[in-house]
């Protein structure tokens, strides 16, 4: 299917929030509030979807009443842009209800990342629309936003560049900020930048998300195609060294290091328990992933700041002498 582009973002746009996965009601009314300050101190305006506060046991309401907020602002032709308010684990029960002719027809500017690759890629698949892996609503409802995370988001969203490329952040952080009492301050660390494990530089368009999430749409009609890929990846910290090991297993069993010609992993937050008895470089080793596929690891890509933002579907280049991601053409179009 050939790939459909949504129209660039620009200020005064508006943004329609969803909750296809867990609930809004989650959010303090407080943060709720940076939230959207934030996204309208960057230019843009917010409608927020009928049913994001709903809850209906671990989702965020029905399947209808999660798709209608989707359909409402597919159809809604004063909102340039769908983003979720955040992941959980049910967004993949809305894939055999959405109408991808809608998503293709409408070419809306649709963001989330987590549990939201199933959506993501689903549009990929279903529509042929590029879509984007990046940062959630909540994301923007951090005091201390890093403004890498904002830079990466905006450059993809407005289209003001041909080539956009993308490096290692300075500083990152993964302390549970939503938790203390002030919301902050962040415990922000030195980045040692990206860790590469098998060196190169490759091109292909640009999939994946979260490897949980993915491996979902496994033997589903929602599977992405993978040939030729670069491969991004990124996990949270309800996971461990041995269910990474067993999901990557997994791709591996499915044929997908056959296919890909390079691979992206996100930083892995510390509760995941990589140490020097059960590291990330051993399962990669006995994954026998061929030498010829750049690997990199530790990329801001993952549940930790700061956060890129991954335009699924296009062109992307891995460069890992320079150290860089390329994204070799718009991932947006003109109005």
């Amino acid at each position: 299917m050939e790939l459909v582009k949504p129209r660039r973002m620009a200020e005064g746009d508006t943004i329609g929030l969803i909750a296809p996965s867990q609930s809004a009601a989650y959010i303090e009314p407080r943060v709720w509030q940076i939230g959207l300050d934030r996204l309208r101190s960057l230019g843009f305006e917010v409608k927020v979807g009928e049913h994001v506060m709903e809850r209906t046991g671990h989702t965020a309401g029905s399947v209808e009443n999660r798709l209608a907020d989707l359909t409402d602002f597919l159809e809604d032709e004063d909102v340039a842009a769908i983003m979720t308010v955040f992941g959980g684990y049910s967004s993949n029960q809305l894939l055999h209800h959405i109408d991808y002719d809608l998503v293709r027809k409408a070419r809306k500017f649709f963001v989330g990342y987590s549990d939201i690759t199933a959506m993501n890629n689903a549009f990929l698949s279903k529509a042929g629309l590029a879509s984007f892996s990046g940062p959630a609503f909540v994301t923007f409802c951090q005091p201390d936003l890093p403004r890498y995370t904002i830079d990466r988001f905006l450059e993809l969203a407005r289209g003001d560049e041909d080539v956009v490329t993308v490096r290692a952040s300075d500083e990152w952080a993964e302390d549970l900020w939503f938790e203390k009492e002030d919301l902050g301050p962040r415990e922000w660390r030195m980045n040692t930048g990206w860790r590469v494990i098998n060196g190169g530089k490759v091109s292909g368009k640009a999939v994946g998300g979260n490897l949980n999430t993915l491996l979902l749409l496994s033997g589903t009609e929602f599977w992405p195609d993978l040939d030729g890929a670069v491969l991004f990846l990124e996990e949270d910290d309800h996971e461990s060294p041995a269910t990474i090991d067993r999901n990557l297993t997994h791709l591996k069993h499915l044929g997908v290091f056959d296919q890909i010609s390079g691979l992206v992993l996100g930083r892995f937050p510390s509760a995941v328990g990589f140490d020097v008895k059960d590291d990330l470089e051993s399962i990669i080793t006995n994954l026998a992933i061929d030498e010829q596929v750049p690997i990199v690891c530790d990329v801001d890509l993952s549940h930790t700041d700061p956060l890129m933002t991954v335009p699924l579907g296009i062109k992307t280049e891995l460069d890992c002498q320079e150290g860089c991601i390329r994204f070799l053409e718009k991932a947006v179009t003109e109005r």
